[in-house]
C-alpha cells in the first residue's frame, strides 16, 4: 500500500477529512490534497506534520499492516486512547477488562 493510500485509510479509521487534518497538522490543505494522491512522493517535512497529527509512528504511513506485523487499525486506537486521562482512561481500562472476561467466558462454553 502507498503512503498515501494509509493516510487515507488511517484519515477513514479517525472519520477526518482533509480539512481537518491539514488543520491538525498545521499543513494547507493543498498540500493534504498533494499528499493523497495515489502518484505522490510527499516530503519529509509533510510526513512528519502528518504522522504527529494522526498519532501515529512513521512506520503505520509507510509500511502495509501485514508488514508492521499487527494490526493497524488496534495500533491507532491505542495511541489515540494514550492521550486520555482521569476518568476516562479509567472507563476505558473497565470496558476492556469487562469485554476480555465477556470473549474468555464465550471461549470457556464453547469447549
Amino acid at each position: 500500500m502507498s503512503v498515501s493510500a494509509n493516510i487515507k485509510r488511517i484519515m477513514k479509521e479517525l472519520n477526518l477529512n482533509q480539512k481537518e487534518l491539514a488543520k491538525l497538522a498545521s499543513l494547507s490543505p493543498s498540500t493534504i490534497s498533494s499528499a493523497l494522491k495515489d502518484d505522490s512522493d510527499p516530503r519529509a517535512s509533510t510526513i512528519k506534520n502528518i504522522v504527529i497529527a494522526l498519532g501515529i509512528s512513521s512506520d503505520m504511513l509507510l509500511f502495509d499492516d501485514e508488514e508492521l506485523g499487527v494490526n493497524g487499525d488496534l495500533k491507532i486506537l491505542f495511541r489515540e486512547v494514550e492521550r486520555f486521562e482521569g476518568k476516562e482512561r479509567e472507563q476505558l481500562k473497565d470496558m476492556l477488562k469487562m469485554m476480555i472476561v465477556h470473549n474468555k467466558s464465550k471461549e470457556l462454553m464453547r469447549n
